[in-house]
């Protein structure tokens, strides 16, 4: 408001002293000549009114968009950030379930394994001598088979966590031959 005050009071001015200045004159002519430009100080003035509030309306315009784009950016990265950790913690949960369960299913093979080991050698030692060599060649192979599946398990796991992780290594390295000078 007091952008405008200014004028207002440059327009009060001029309008008060031309108007004393009539008053002053009784001549009819010189009223209208002061009415004219009366009029003509108050477009003017209109005019530089309406200049500067466009002016100002702009500038609030600018401001607000400055401030809407920082905040959609921060929005934006707050939200990235936020999709990394809920990745990262859910990638973590899913690990640890994993770990728990094959922690339980190897107590249960190692529990199995025995118990075959046991009635093999039951069968060897009670004069099933076949029977009991083939359980202890079932069970070894059982075993061997599941330790396979452990090892090709933990070797996929390895490259999951590597391709999570925030190394950003290639997974083919691209070299040029040497002979090829193109």
């Amino acid at each position: 408001m007091l952008k405008y005050l200014l004028g207002i009071l440059i327009i009060q001015a001029a309008t008060v002293a031309m108007t004393l200045a009539a008053i002053k004159s009784g001549d009819q002519e010189l009223w209208l000549s002061v009415l004219l430009l009366g009029f003509l100080i108050a477009l003017v003035t209109a005019f530089w009114f309406a200049s500067i509030t466009s002016h100002a309306k702009k500038d609030a315009l600018a401001n607000a968009k400055d401030g809407f784009s920082k905040e959609r950016e921060k929005l934006r990265v707050n939200a990235e950030r936020q999709k990394t950790r809920l990745l990262r913690k859910s990638h973590e949960e899913i690990r640890k379930e994993t770990n728990r369960a094959h922690a339980r299913s190897s107590f249960k093979l190692g529990a199995g394994f025995i118990g075959i080991v046991a009635a093999g050698s039951l069968m060897i030692f009670s004069q099933l001598l076949t029977l009991g060599l083939l359980t202890l060649a079932v069970g070894g192979g059982a075993l061997g088979g599941y330790l396979m599946r452990v090892r090709q398990e933990t070797l996929s796991r390895n490259k999951e966590a590597f391709a999570i992780s925030d190394d950003k290594k290639p997974v083919i390295e691209v070299h040029p031959v040497k002979g090829d000078s193109n």
